[in-house]
């Protein structure tokens, strides 16, 4: 499935505000570059770091989010883009089980000896996967919030926009490539601001997504700092092209070289909203039933975005104190 890599040309600033991207970059053993960026407090403060995994399509931009929250409470964030994604080298026929090892690579070279984990939508697979590899003298506590999981684990209440993706992705990731370019790599390349709100705007409206959902979308459209996480995030994603992205649902669509009974259930905790339609909550209820030591936040008037919106206060927190 893979293909030559996109040549990268000049593209608009990459947050609508046009803030600084903190975006730093880590020449891997391998020879890859990983791009990360450092939120929250600085590394070497009262409480251990945090590795920060964005959704599907995103990248380090999105843990503006949580960056205040992060500051409040003294904890380092450190944000990473994914093999394809943004400023991250690709990374041919990659598999979930090989980014705990760029993990552990960044943390050496960050002088990080123990720290925690924090996957909001399709970061969560990576979190998991950190959980199965990683020793637990280093990963400490592990937190999955809105995470995917396995699509056996069934799809009931997943929007269809969503599940199609999965089943392009699956048969062709060529085809999922455009099709995630036509409904937003082009656009977000290509728009200036304003228009680019008005249009997220149209097609926020017509997605069947919960009254929760399209109240944060608002509220994140409406504030300089979410839109530059939100839209920003996205933008710096699918910057060069949409590649990445149909490779990752591909990936998220196949078996993930793992069995969640395998994993130490006993550092992790999970957040879901029971009104989520991108994810819906059948998914993580399966996983607990695997997971019977997982600390389980159901939070039942939530939607996909409204969780951790709403609750990164709460969602920061609870990790700390497993830390």
């Amino acid at each position: 499935m893979a293909s030559e890599t996109p040549v990268e040309t000049p593209q608009p600033p990459i947050a609508p505000n046009q803030a600084k991207d903190p975006v730093e970059t880590f020449t891997l053993k391998d020879g890859r570059t990983l791009a990360y960026a450092r939120y929250g407090a600085s590394i070497g403060s009262r409480t251990l770091p945090i590795f920060y995994f964005n959704g599907t399509p995103g990248s380090h931009l999105e843990c503006q989010l949580l960056n205040q929250p992060a500051l409040n409470l003294g904890t380092p964030l450190i944000a990473t883009d994914r093999p394809g994604f943004g400023r991250s080298s690709w990374q041919d026929n990659r598999t979930l089980l090989q980014w705990p090892q760029d993990i552990l690579e960044l943390a050496d070279h960050l002088g990080i000896s123990k720290f925690g984990v924090l996957g909001l939508s399709g970061g969560g697979p990576y979190v998991l996967a950190c959980l199965h590899e990683i020793p637990r003298e280093r990963l400490i506590a592990a937190t999955v919030v809105s995470g995917m999981y396995p699509l056996t684990f069934g799809t009931a209440g997943m929007m269809w926009q969503t599940r199609a993706l999965f089943w392009v992705a699956g048969i062709s990731t060529w085809i999922a490539e455009k099709m995630i370019d036509l409904t937003m790599g082009r656009m977000l390349r290509n728009t200036d601001p304003q228009k680019l709100i008005k249009q997220i705007e149209s097609q926020s409206a017509t997605l069947p997504q919960p009254k929760a959902d399209k109240e944060c979308m608002k509220q994140i459209l409406e504030d300089d700092v979410l839109s530059g996480a939100y839209i920003g995030s996205t933008k710096e994603a699918l910057r060069i092209s949409s590649k990445g992205a149909a490779w990752e649902f591909w990936l998220l669509g196949s078996d993930w070289g793992f069995k969640f009974e395998d994993l130490d259930a006993s550092r992790l905790t999970i957040w879901h909203g029971g009104l989520d339609v991108n994810v819906p909550v059948g998914m993580p209820d399966k996983a607990v039933e695997l997971l019977p030591n997982t600390a389980y936040k159901r939070m039942d008037s939530e939607g996909h975005l409204s969780l951790i919106v709403r609750h990164n206060d709460d969602v920061l927190s609870h990790l700390l104190k497993k830390l």
